[in-house]
């Protein structure tokens, strides 16, 4: 609305109702994958940390094997 009440033009307005309903769409889809990707940046953390707690409480017999 407030497009056509500027310009007074139908296709104008169309076209730049049209445009930003991509741009919304495409943010909100890159949005998304970001979302995704930090959610598995995060897992991985998560699994690495996992790893490496594990790895400090060797025995004594495993940390003699280790040298």
């Amino acid at each position: 609305m407030i497009v056509y009440f500027a310009s007074h033009s139908i296709p104008l307005a169309i076209v730049t109702t049209m445009a930003c309903s991509l741009l919304l769409q495409v943010v909100y889809f890159a949005s998304v994958l970001f979302l995704l990707w930090r959610s598995s940046c995060a897992c991985r953390a998560d699994e690495r940390a996992e790893h490496f707690g594990r790895a400090g409480k060797l025995d004594s017999s495993q940390q003699m094997f280790m040298r």
